[in-house]
């Protein structure tokens, strides 16, 4: 399989964590509950959309939590590295090719675009006004560019934050092919290695799965643009509450068919 996607071994317990969006509060609250939950011999997959539109301070904050609770499942006694995966979504998607947006052909309309997809939230974070931003996109290569080295230097400042978005895969699979899990799509009709972008913009792909992929017992995403709330079909399990964006975050325990077991949510 390719190195962009993470496998993950077979468990009683596989933990999936929904779209944040840059919810800090939300992410605070389902990890103060996992913590009480969560066991070494568990797995923990994060679904993607860490960074949103939030405000800047929640964003921060947001991607500090991640790295928190990354280090605290990992100190557990018999939790191996391998045992937590994050998926890269839409928002990180758009925040690496922000650091290369100077090789676009129209990087104005681009960033607009971005714009209407929740970046503002993230240029924020890294202190950096949407607006002036806008401008500079129609001054140039050279301006743009300089921008970007900017850009990626506040990006480094902030401890791990970096590391995290390179370290993010494409998809995740268990390793005896029942469960595949994705950000927001998937091609029925191309193998995992062949979906190219689907992951962040093949929504509606995902939502027309009728039939078994390959042995995949369930596939299960984390992002979802028209279908907000738990969705649970025969096949595909959608696990995007809303956070961010006004609802809850997600997050559930299933079996190694994809079962639900156990759901814990941002809500009291």
């Amino acid at each position: 399989m390719s190195a962009v996607l993470a496998p993950i071994k077979p468990a009683e317990r596989i933990w999936v964590v929904g779209a944040i969006n840059g919810d800090h509060g939300a992410l605070r609250t389902v990890h103060q509950k996992l913590a009480e939950r969560i066991t070494p011999g568990d797995r923990l997959v994060y679904l993607g959309n860490y960074w949103g539109d939030g405000t800047a301070e929640s964003v921060v904050a947001t991607i500090n939590e991640l790295l928190l609770f990354r280090r605290y499942f990992i100190a557990l006694d018999g939790v191996d590295i391998a045992d937590i995966a994050f998926l890269r979504g839409a928002a990180e998607e758009m925040l690496s090719k922000l650091q290369q947006i100077q090789f676009a052909p129209n990087p104005g309309e681009v960033f607009d675009w971005m714009l209407t997809r929740g970046i503002a939230g993230t240029t924020r974070a890294y202190g950096f006004d949407p607006a002036h931003v806008q401008s500079i996109m129609r001054q140039g290569a050279h301006a743009i560019s300089q921008w970007t080295s900017q850009f990626s230097d506040a990006l480094r400042r902030h401890s791990g934050h970096s590391a995290l978005l390179s370290d993010l895969k494409h998809a995740a699979y268990t390793t005896d092919g029942r469960l595949i899990f994705v950000h927001a799509g998937l091609d029925g009709s191309r193998p995992l290695t062949g979906q190219t972008d689907t992951f962040w913009w093949g929504g509606s792909m995902f939502e027309a799965i009728t039939e078994r992929y390959y042995d995949c017992a369930r596939i299960v995403r984390g992002a979802s643009l028209s279908q907000t709330g738990l969705q649970e079909r025969e096949f595909t399990l959608s696990v995007d509450g809303g956070a961010g964006r006004g609802g809850m975050l997600i997050a559930l325990a299933l079996d190694g068919q994809g079962k639900i077991i156990e759901q814990v949510t941002s809500d009291a």
